[in-house]
């Protein structure tokens, strides 16, 4: 693996080279400043497979930095872990929501780095990475139905700054502090009628479904105290670290309400209105090994149910059936 270490201090830029000397991650090339690491990978032959980005740095701080080499188009998928003595959750989310896929806060132990460099080996080898979509970006018309990609696939927004791929929600949730867990709230958005949408959209309008949705979401909620992931299936992961999550049900009300308000999504007159269901918040599990299945687990288990109570539910104006006595 072909690492990038970017750190205003000396001592870190000697330190990683060593630690990492006699591992499977040795190829590591540093750089002093955000400035230095752009110049780097510009004169690279080949991308780097995996960047360690400082955060707090003079001039072009780390989260700057990632925001810059997102915009290279080599590096729209490439592994980016912060390394950081800055614990806060809304320096962490800016991170996430700029590209970071993973954090370590300094100081650092030893396993603890080649621990997580392992994890982005196998994200790698694996390509455990969600299809990257622009809906700004993605050309007009398409055949409905007709996608370079499944339903059941994740999918990674890239117009919704709050909008990050699948398993760096799942290492954003898996480090949260107890104290931050408190604060923690995690729910599920299930886009109603997912497969007939997809079915019946081209690429650029299924696109701009989940944009829309994870933009109302997004307004409801408040910024920048929000991270989203797409898990496939119309099937979205929240988590709010906030105090202005809504209550439940009127979390539901309120994005629908967005929804409505929002410009059309098909470029056919066919623009049916988009309804989601909303799972009632979850809490995510303390332990740090079973946080994240578990949590995530729950919070779709709440989404589908929802769905399935308002299937199952007659409408208001019609009459109940009752049985005979």
């Amino acid at each position: 693996m072909k690492i990038l270490a970017v750190d205003d201090n000396q001592l870190i830029r000697d330190f990683l080279p060593a630690i990492l000397e006699g591992t499977d991650f040795a190829d590591v090339t540093v750089a002093a400043s955000g400035k230095e690491a752009l110049e780097i990978i510009a004169a690279a032959s080949k991308p780097f497979d995996c960047l360690l980005l400082d955060i707090v740095m003079p001039a072009m701080d780390g989260i700057t930095l990632c925001r810059k080499i997102r915009a290279i188009s080599s590096y729209r998928a490439t592994p980016i872990i912060m390394l950081t003595l800055k614990s806060d959750v809304t320096s962490i989310e800016h991170a996430f929501a700029a590209g970071a896929n993973d954090y370590i806060l300094k100081p650092f132990e030893v396993r603890e780095i080649e621990r997580r460099l392992r994890v982005t080996q196998r994200i790698l080898d694996n390509a455990e990475v969600a299809l990257r979509l622009d809906p700004k970006r993605m050309l007009l018309g398409g055949h409905p139905g007709q996608h370079d990609f499944a339903l059941e696939d994740p999918i990674h927004i890239l117009d919704v700054p709050q909008f990050i791929p699948p398993y760096s929600l799942g290492n954003y949730l898996s480090q949260l502090s107890r104290q931050h867990l408190d604060r923690c709230q995690v729910f599920g958005v299930q886009v109603e009628d997912i497969a007939s949408l997809y079915s019946r959209c081209a690429s650029r309008e299924y696109a701009l479904v989940l944009s829309d949705v994870a933009c109302a979401v997004s307004q409801v909620v408040g910024s920048p105290q929000l991270l989203m992931a797409h898990f496939g299936s119309g099937m979205i992961l929240c988590i709010s670290t906030g105090n202005s999550l809504p209550s439940w049900p009127q979390i539901e009300e309120l994005v629908q309400a967005e929804l409505q308000i929002m410009g059309p999504w098909s470029e056919t007159s066919n623009n049916t209105p988009v309804t989601v269901s909303i799972g009632r918040p979850v809490r995510p599990n303390a332990n740090r090994t079973q946080r994240v299945r578990n949590t995530f687990d729950r919070a779709i288990d709440r989404a589908a149910g929802r769905q399935k109570f308002k299937n199952d539910t007659p409408p208001a104006h019609l009459p109940i059936a009752t049985s005979a006595r």
